[in-house]
């Protein structure tokens, strides 16, 4: 009975908060993983960067193309002369909140100076890069 009860719950919990459940277990998992992985040292942290920076510059890619396309179909849905004044407060709002995000970013670089007092991986004092054949092969995936 009592059973019966919980099987029930935990069938309805998933049904409704199922892809919400597995978003945080990845994410805490991942959480996990990366300080466990990063206090082991190991050589092969490129192979575990690369995913990540391949999606990272993929978003960046859609980004632009993502917001045109969205101010410009919620613009035509309208009629010609609310959208005429809407488009040109969007087209300004976005211009500005995007300057403002600019400046603010090369304010912060000045004043925080990110990546300072940090070696890259890979690189000798006396001599440039050293380059594997793993990062050979992975440049060639990022370039295409």
């Amino acid at each position: 009975m009592v059973s019966v009860k919980i099987r029930e719950y935990v069938k309805d919990y998933c049904k409704r908060n199922g892809l919400l459940t597995l978003s945080v277990f990845a994410v805490v998992t991942g959480c996990v993983l990366g300080f466990v992985l990063r206090s082991l040292n190991l050589s092969t942290q490129i192979y575990f960067s690369f995913p990540g920076e391949l999606l990272m510059r993929m978003l960046k890619m859609l980004i632009l193309p993502l917001i045109t396309s969205s101010l410009m179909s919620g613009l035509s849905a309208m009629d010609t002369k609310a959208s005429g004044r809407l488009g040109v407060l969007t087209i300004t709002y976005y211009l500005w909140t995007t300057f403002i995000a600019v400046i603010v970013g090369i304010v912060l670089v000045l004043i925080i100076h990110p990546g300072t007092g940090s070696e890259k991986d890979g690189h000798h004092a006396s001599s440039g890069p050293v380059m594997t054949s793993a990062d050979a092969l992975l440049d060639l995936i990022r370039e295409a």
